[in-house]
């Protein structure tokens, strides 16, 4: 009976990703002709395969980096420390719905380096508000160094750039003044949001407590202009693989558009989506490259061939961890949640 409600809750959980996987996959494939798909594979360039290879491990390499260097204030950890429970997550985030892989890699992290979970948790926050700050960036950027695009476009760029100077200087207040905007946050949750649910307002203090916790390295401006540099260079990377995808599949003048799609993708993906973003990046490629007139079949050729590359390896290469860790699968694909007190992540028995 248990199980029955289980499995009844799990798949309710899957059901807005795959609505909106379908209605992207739609969106995606409705202007397609696959015999002219065929062609294009046919005349695709896969000697540039290497090159996907090299980036997508330079984006882990940058990632795993930025990671240890979050974490120094907690504990001191090389790259290759941390680069299995950084894949087994992301490996997760292929196989599990709802983002969950965040959780098992900071599961995996406390668990086989023996650091408390919240002070990892803290760190994977601050991750977040870099990406979003350079992912931002990046997008506006390409916005302004393609071809010109109509006004309203020209407009959204603008717009990110006031958001992502407003995301900076909210960090370095918070970076400065984390007690006083602490005392800040508990009293607009005790008096102005008391219309939410006690559970949502605890929630929301504790994540903003976590990320406190984590803001000793941006207080050290070695380990903040590492930071910085690695979170705009790997999403940089990023672009160049959606673009040495576009290319592979003949794409012509698609550097500043791929910058676009990288950031457009990043923000999507924060919504419900199935596991391995399937759809999703589909209908990214599409909305984005159909600005630049970019044939849909080629859009959708390399936007399934960027896919294959982010899923495929990337898998296989954290189950290859997740073995080495002497860990079971069913042992990360039940986290839940991370306690206040620091301990493990709460395990559905």
């Amino acid at each position: 009976m248990v199980g029955g409600r289980r499995a009844t809750w799990q798949l309710i959980k899957l059901l807005p990703g795959v609505l909106v996987a379908g209605g992207c996959l739609w969106f995606a494939l409705r202007a397609v002709d696959w015999s002219t798909v065929g062609g294009v594979l046919a005349r695709a360039n896969w000697s540039l395969a290497p090159v996907m290879g090299v980036l997508l491990f330079v984006f882990f390499a940058l990632k795993a980096w930025r990671w240890t260097l979050l974490l120094e204030p907690v504990a001191s950890l090389r790259v290759r420390d941390v680069a299995g429970p950084l894949m087994i997550g992301f490996m997760a985030n292929n196989i599990l719905p709802a983002h969950l892989g965040e959780l098992v890699r900071v599961h995996v992290l406390g668990r086989t380096r023996d650091i408390p979970r919240a002070a990892v948790l803290s760190t994977v926050i601050l991750e977040r508000l870099f990406d979003l700050v350079a992912i931002l960036a990046l997008f506006g950027v390409g916005l302004l160094s393609g071809r010109s695009l109509p006004e309203q476009y020209q407009q959204a760029a603008l717009t990110l750039a006031v958001l992502t100077g407003l995301l900076l200087l909210g960090a370095v207040v918070f970076v400065c003044q984390a007690k006083p905007c602490l005392r800040l946050a508990e009293w607009v949750c005790e008096r102005v949001l008391v219309f939410l649910p006690q559970k949502w307002r605890a929630g929301l203090l504790e994540m903003l407590r976590s990320a406190s916790g984590g803001l000793g390295a941006l207080k050290r401006p070695r380990l903040a202009i590492g930071i910085v540099a690695a979170s705009v260079s790997k999403w940089f990377v990023m672009g160049l693989m959606v673009y040495v995808s576009l290319k592979t599949l003949g794409a012509e003048e698609v550097f500043a558009p791929s910058l676009v799609v990288v950031g457009v993708i990043a923000v999507v993906i924060l919504l419900p989506a199935p596991p391995g973003y399937v759809g999703v990046i589909q209908g990214c490629f599409t909305v984005v490259l159909a600005l630049y007139d970019v044939d849909p079949n080629i859009t959708v050729a390399a936007s399934v061939y960027y896919h294959l590359w982010q899923y495929i390896p990337v898998t296989l290469v954290g189950l290859w961890c997740l073995q080495k860790t002497g860990l079971r699968l069913s042992d990360v694909t039940e986290v839940e949640s991370v306690p206040k007190d620091g301990g493990g992540p709460g395990v559905r028995g």
